[in-house]
């Protein structure tokens, strides 16, 4: 009778290719400046060529997540955590999700680090809710401007 409200235990797939992978236990870390596009979408300015880039729901879900806090896994497990009590998780969750970021890396948008980091503000918070000179200022002092 006790045994009645317990709540049970989500089973998770086995995430083999995050297993396997060598980015599991590494922070993934935004590279760009961006800001909103509109209430859905964000646009991301390029550092390495002058143009402004926009994204499908999942890269750029995964690129605003990239705050240098959480380890790839953590961010799986927490994306699996997501789906509700009659929406199975997909199995290939983490392939997806792993692609998604090398894909986002091979962009040089994003970079992982063996080290969890405090994004520069400038990275961190859309470019509507800065003060843009503070941030050029500092993006020069950090080299992400040359001269």
């Amino acid at each position: 009778m006790f045994g009645l409200f317990k709540k049970k235990e989500r089973e998770l797939p086995p995430f083999n290719e995050l297993k396997n992978s060598g980015i599991k236990d590494v922070y993934f870390v935004r590279l760009a400046r961006w800001d909103w596009l509109n209430q859905d979408m964000i646009h991301v300015v390029d550092n390495n060529a002058p143009r402004m880039i926009t994204m499908d729901p999942w890269p750029q879900l995964i690129y605003l997540e990239a705050d240098g806090q959480k380890t790839v896994s953590e961010f799986v497990y927490d994306m699996a955590s997501k789906y509700g009590k009659k929406q199975p998780i997909p199995e290939e969750l983490d392939s997806t999700i792993i692609q998604m970021i090398n894909s986002l890396i091979n962009d040089k948008l994003i970079e992982l680090s063996t080290e969890s980091r405090k994004l520069p503000y400038y990275i961190d918070l859309p470019q509507s809710k800065q003060d843009l000179n503070k941030a050029n200022k500092l993006m020069i002092e950090d080299g992400f401007i040359k001269e």
